[in-house]
């Protein structure tokens, strides 16, 4: 049909072939195949140029419409995937949401103005699920291991610090001592499994009985330290992005334990190329952002 068409608006078969890259004969047997497969005559050929006959003016008028249309159907689907592959889904833990990760998409769109970062704020396991499941392309959160089917990048670690009431008996002090914290009442956010498991040899090493109460939700634990409940443990940028008059941090001298950050992908995920993009922009920027927040 295409063809057709450039032969009737040029008036000629050898124009048509040079603005279409074709051999002449190439064009002439298309247009051939068509009228054989019509059973009608199209074209003629006058001393000057190609005229159409009036079928061959009835089909350039429904081609004209039909070649529009597939054009306009074409440019569609072009931009809805000029689209997709300049969007980027990454899925978040709320903490990393509200402090890290806003900067950074700041400073990414700034850079790659096309590109549009679409975040979702989860908690961690349906950060897990949006990531695993291809919801998301990219998922970014704080990790004791990798969940099955995922890779896992590190993007930076903090050191964990212990945050006690202000009126805490601890709380005047620099840095304290795992001794120093065995007699008051521990608190831990429940997904905060490796550290669970050090503090549980840390105790036993002491001799001490270790039995935490543990918590979903830092808002809730946070409320039950500002009551005197208890003390708890937090990476460094959550402990002090969430400080206040009623909070004190501090360090454990002789505890080494720390708090992986990392971006997950699906293990099997074909990332586009913004999403590869955005996932090595987040290997070069996110440890110094971490940093700076704090």
């Amino acid at each position: 049909m295409e063809t057709f068409l450039w032969v009737v608006r040029e008036g000629s078969f050898s124009v048509a072939a040079r603005k279409l890259h074709l051999s002449q004969p190439a064009v002439t047997n298309r247009v051939k195949r068509l009228e054989d497969k019509l059973r009608v005559k199209l074209l003629v050929r006058t001393t000057r140029r190609v005229e159409t006959t009036p079928d061959g003016e009835r089909l350039r008028d429904a081609a004209e419409r039909a070649v529009a249309g597939l054009r306009d159907a074409l440019r569609h689907f072009q931009l809805a995937s000029d689209h997709e592959r300049n969007t980027v889904t990454v899925a978040v833990t709320p903490m990393l949401s509200a402090t890290v990760m806003p900067p950074l998409i700041h400073a990414y769109t700034e850079r790659y103005p096309d590109v549009r970062i679409v975040l979702h704020d989860l908690p961690y396991e349906q950060v897990i699920r949006e990531v695993a499941e291809g919801r998301a392309d990219v998922a970014v959160a704080a990790l004791d291991g990798t969940p099955r089917g995922l890779r896992f990048q590190t993007l930076a670690e903090e050191p964990m610090l212990l945050v006690v009431p202000a009126r805490h008996a601890l709380a005047g002090r620099e840095s304290v001592t795992m001794d120093m914290i065995l007699p008051y009442p521990l608190m831990m956010l429940d997904r905060y499994k490796s550290l669970f498991k050090r503090l549980k040899d840390e105790y036993a090493a002491r001799g001490a009985p270790f039995n935490p109460a543990t918590i979903a939700t830092l808002p809730t634990l946070l409320g039950m330290i500002d009551a005197g409940n208890g003390i708890t443990l937090l990476p460094r940028s959550m402990a002090q992005n969430n400080g206040r008059r009623s909070r004190v941090t501090l360090s454990i001298s002789d505890l080494d334990a720390s708090r992986r950050y990392g971006s997950l992908v699906a293990r099997k995920a074909e990332l586009n190329a913004a999403a590869e993009n955005f996932q090595a922009y987040l290997r070069k920027n996110f440890k110094t952002t971490l940093e700076s927040i704090v």
